[in-house]
């Protein structure tokens, strides 16, 4: 059953690169506000968002939830509101091929396009590694479907329909897995509801799971008290939950361009508020639905089994795909499985569109944009990507943490120029000068600094600083760049 829908999904995208064929790859044009509202939330949602949050709330409980639901709703609202329309209105006047050119063209500087263009290039493996994982674990747990062919088979068809249909195929697609992912997420969370909390006791069981963990467990140690409660104010856990829910993610989507290119894509400056409704909801629906599975695998698990839903799928990785699969029905598994192919599609279709127009039109040449360097590139950072999926999936948390590095070092670096662009402002020192500075800065904090990744990727923490080792690379890195951005736009006006 899993496989024939397997089969069925892939005629589907295909059949939506096909008819999209012959529209402007960069930015298609006739574009509804239904379309660009759902691309948008529909690019939001991934497989980081349902299995990697997923897991990590039902690591952590409803404070995470809360925290994560609460400030993306603002978050997202307030960028599609405010600050899409600005975007919007930018390129009406520079006619950029994409978000990394108009950035350039409005602080008329070459070398902040180029670098951003870099940066990008640098990350989106990252990213990319982070939804594979996550689809990677879901399709062999469905179908048996060895880890590594199920990782190099999405990411060449995920490829394959971007690169033969360009922006329209994306379009048409996030429409249909959209639409897909609202429908299966109102019908999972009912089947949740009556199945494992109404007529369980689900607030005893959920306490009596925690209240299981040993003294040395990783939750006590980081300062958890429950899955209904905050960890302790600043401790380790709390810094870690509250810098990743309220700024890295929320915030730091702000800077995405993958997001900003769907601004790029409105038919009018009136179109923001139909695509502000769809973008808002759509993604809190599917997004909530899934942290509250996840948090309410501990009260199944510890019922049937006496664990926690980390100790029964061994992993964050795992729980989500786990659950569905040990405490649903096949059928209803089957349709959630189809839901969150259509998330990590999505997803990774608007990141391999980003990596093939930021190669041939930004590193390559603006004028005259040659896609086969597009073509080319792809085919290597989805190597990459594939590599580092497969040697990284067994990191704990490794799909929350490496999209936290994508969120956070965009946001740290990015954020001042496009909230300057907003407000009218193109001073191109001020940007220049944040953009380093918040960049230099984030990636440092992650490679010396952070308590998990710079173990991850140096094997070196330079600086110990206590509980404050588990902040987000976000929170200094963006404190830096805004008070750069204002010291040199203060020195080149008086200037």
């Amino acid at each position: 059953m899993n496989i024939l829908l397997l089969l069925i999904f892939v005629g589907a995208v295909c059949y939506a690169a096909y008819r999209a064929r012959g529209d402007d790859y960069f930015l298609s044009t006739g574009n509804s506000d239904f379309a660009v509202g759902i691309s948008y939330g529909a690019t939001f949602i991934s497989t980081s968002a349902i299995i990697g949050f997923g897991g990590l709330a039902a690591w952590t409980g409803f404070g995470t939830m809360a925290l994560d639901l609460t400030f993306a709703a603002i978050m997202t609202y307030l960028a599609t509101i405010y600050i899409g329309p600005k975007v919007w209105e930018a390129n009406q006047k520079h006619k950029a091929r994409t978000f990394v050119q108009l950035i350039g063209l409005h602080f008329n500087s070459p070398l902040l396009s180029k670098a951003l263009a870099a940066l990008v290039l640098i990350l989106v493996p990252f990213y990319c590694t982070a939804v594979l994982i996550g689809v990677g674990k879901l399709i062999s747990t469905f179908t048996s479907i060895d880890y590594v062919w199920a990782v190099a088979g999405f990411a060449a068809l995920t490829s394959g329909t971007v690169l033969y249909g360009g922006m329209k195929s994306v379009l048409r697609n996030d429409a249909l897995q959209g639409s897909i992912m609202g429908i299966g997420a109102l019908i999972v969370l009912v089947i949740t509801l009556a199945t494992h909390v109404i007529g369980q006791d689900y607030v005893a069981n959920l306490n009596a799971a925690f209240a299981s963990l040993a003294d040395d467990d990783p939750l006590n140690r980081l300062g958890f008290n429950g899955y209904f409660s905050l960890a302790d104010f600043l401790s380790r856990g709390w810094l870690m939950i509250v810098t990743l829910c309220v700024f890295t993610i929320p915030v730091g989507m702000i800077a995405l361009p993958q997001l900003q290119t769907r601004f790029m894509l409105a038919e009018s400056k009136d179109s923001f508020k139909g695509i502000a409704t769809w973008g808002v909801l759509m993604p809190l629906a599917v997004v909530g639905t899934f942290l509250f599975v996840g948090i309410t695998a501990n009260s199944f698990y510890w019922q049937e089994q006496g664990l926690t839903a980390i100790a029964a799928a061994k992993g964050t990785a795992n729980i989500i795909p786990q659950f569905l699969n040990d405490g649903f029905p096949s059928i209803v598994g089957s349709a959630v499985f189809l839901v969150i192919l259509a998330a990590a599609f999505t997803t990774l279709n608007s990141l391999m569109h980003l990596m093939s127009t930021t190669i041939s039109n930004d590193i390559i040449d603006s004028k005259e944009p040659n896609l086969t360097w597009g073509y080319a590139a792809i085919a290597v950072i989805v190597g990459l990507a594939i590599y580092m999926t497969v040697n990284f999936d067994s990191q704990p948390a490794i799909i929350a943490r490496v999209t936290a590095i994508y969120f956070g070092v965009l946001g740290s670096a990015l954020l001042p120029s496009i909230f300057a662009l907003a407000l009218g402002s193109a001073n191109r020192m001020a940007s220049l000068w944040s953009f380093g500075t918040g960049g230099a800065v984030a990636l440092f904090w992650i490679l010396f600094v952070h308590a998990k990744e710079s173990k991850l990727f140096t094997g070196t923490t330079l600086l110990d600083l206590g509980a404050f080792n588990f902040t987000e690379a976000i929170v200094p890195g963006l404190v830096v760049s805004l008070i750069t951005y204002y010291i040199v736009a203060k020195q080149t006006k008086a200037k």
